[in-house]
């Protein structure tokens, strides 16, 4: 049978989906296009919008799963192709990206498959990369945050990702980048009323354009994680989609591994924002960054102090498999217990190491404060990985004539339970760390393990990683008898005590 080319034009312009899948091609020759349920899901969703039947709609999606190019490339062609007249601007955080937008929009309506599909036509003499008119009145516009788009009007309002991830910390440029949008784009409609806008982008902080315009209600939100933590389920009329936990939106562009590596590469808190659109509030959880307390290089007495070890083994190679897992670090830290009652962050190490790595690593730890503090660190060291580690540790003691007891530390408090008995503690500021602790990994990544603590604290519970906080959890182990150094007795302490001893105050 040959394919009917009229029919297949007429879905087209019925169906965004189909009109996707064709257009694709025209901007992105010879790139096979992976089709995934989501691009269903969004595409009815924008076919709703062009209906009228959502008028404004917020989509949050990660990086890499073909936002733009739907949204603001294909779509504002498919709408224009159905109204030639219609007018539409397209912000993004730099100009460059909404003018990029643009440019591709251009390219699928002057293509000759496009120019048989529809009867809308470009006007002539388009010089301008971020901007192009039809011949009956039709526009789209590009401008990038703080551009000047007086004069021109909007049908239609498209956000494409108008906050930089890179720049989403900054108050300043978060809250330019909202008011921008609040005062200046959404004064551009030609007819309120009428107006249609559509905002997709990752989400970046609690704060970020999704958030402050969520607070306003009135929205349909489509919230589209890379992986889902729970099952997922949207609905639009008769239509939904679901995605179970566990399941990934677009394995085929961001698969398993794919993902593994980016949480580690990234801090916690980015990767569950830009890829899980689930930021979480920064201070506002349940550990708070203004309890930490900071000390001076050199400004502590280590050789006062009672130090030890702590291990979390998890993580490595599995002997078996010889296949390095990406999900769990490796964790020694090393505290001292001051006479001041407080606890002090002397040295850390988060790494990804097989077990002759781990062991290397404790014994030298072991020496090295062995020797700054002139009496051996008690050494804790997590129960399941010391069930594989101990024959090695044995082992190498033999084999270095250097001998230590290591104390099993197991329990049956579940994790996050444990990593709470920080907060009592912390919260009074009994906590005390460097300013900085650099670190370089096995893999020559640069790690300031301070701050990749505060994004532990940042996200907690929500965090996949939190070897930090749990390894630190272990100083409340009862198994390992830690005390606080007594101080040295002063006169006043001597006066203090004979008045305790006195009978009476004017014995004393």
């Amino acid at each position: 049978m040959v394919p009917d080319y009229s029919a297949f034009q007429s879905l087209c312009r019925k169906d965004f989906g189909i009109f996707t899948q064709k257009a694709f091609k025209i901007i992105e020759p010879g790139v096979l296009l992976d089709w995934s349920w989501h691009l269903d899901c969004v595409s009815e969703h924008l076919m709703a919008v062009h209906n009228g039947e959502i008028p404004w709609l917020i989509i949050n999606q990660p990086p890499r799963t073909l936002k733009s190019v739907q949204v603001a490339q294909l779509f504002p062609a498919w709408e224009m192709g159905l109204d030639a007249s219609h007018q539409i601007i397209g912000a993004s955080y730099a100009h460059t990206l909404a003018e990029r937008n643009v440019v591709k929009c251009r390219h699928v309506m002057q293509s000759d498959w496009y120019l048989d599909t529809f009867d809308t036509r470009i006007s002539g003499d388009q010089n301008q990369k971020d901007y192009f008119t039809t011949t009956k009145g039709g526009a789209y516009k590009g401008t990038g945050i703080g551009g000047t788009i007086t004069g021109f009007g909007a049908d239609t309002l498209i956000c494409d990702d108008i906050l930089n991830p890179k720049e989403a910390m900054s108050d300043t440029i978060r809250l330019t980048a909202i008011e921008e949008m609040r005062s200046t784009l959404f004064s551009r409609f030609n007819n309120l009323p009428k107006s249609k806008f559509i905002m997709i982008m990752q989400r970046l902080h609690e704060a970020d354009p999704t958030g402050d315009l969520l607070k306003d209600g009135g929205y349909t939100h489509i919230k589209l994680p890379a992986e889902a933590v729970e099952d997922i389920k949207i609905t639009l009329g008769s239509k939904s989609w679901e995605m179970k936990k566990g399941e990934l939106l677009f394995p085929q562009r961001l698969p398993k591994v794919e993902l593994d590596r980016l949480r580690m590469d990234m801090s916690e808190y980015h990767y569950l924002g830009q890829y899980l659109q689930d930021p979480v509030p920064i201070g506002g959880g349940e550990f708070r960054e203004e309890w930490l307390n900071y000390y001076q290089a050199g400004g502590i007495k280590p050789k006062e102090m009672n130090t030890v070890i702590l291990v979390d083994p998890a993580g490595g190679e599995d002997l078996n498999k010889k296949k390095r897992k990406l999900s769990d670090w490796t964790v020694f830290d090393v505290w001292g217990l001051a006479a001041d009652n407080n606890y002090y962050l002397l040295d850390r190490i988060r790494d990804k190491l097989n077990p002759t790595d781990r062991v290397n690593t404790l014994f030298m730890l072991h020496r090295l404060w062995n020797e700054k503090t002139g009496k051996p660190p008690k050494c804790g060291y997590e129960k399941y990985g010391m069930m594989t580690d101990t024959h090695y540790i044995r082992e190498k003691q033999k084999q270095d004539a250097y001998n230590f007891p290591l104390v099993e530390l197991g329990g049956q408090v579940m994790k996050e339970e444990r990593i709470r008995r920080l907060i009592p503690d912390m919260q009074n500021g009994r906590f005390y760390f460097p300013a900085t602790l650099p670190y370089i990994d096995t893999e020559g990544r640069k790690f300031d393990m301070v701050e990749e603590m505060k994004g532990e604290m940042r996200s907690f519970p929500r965090a996949k990683h939190d070897d930090i906080l749990d390894v630190m959890s272990r100083l409340y182990e009862p198994d390992l008898f830690l005390q606080f150094p007594k101080g040295k007795t002063t006169m006043a302490t001597k006066a203090y005590a004979s008045r305790e001893k006195a009978d009476d105050w004017s014995d004393w």
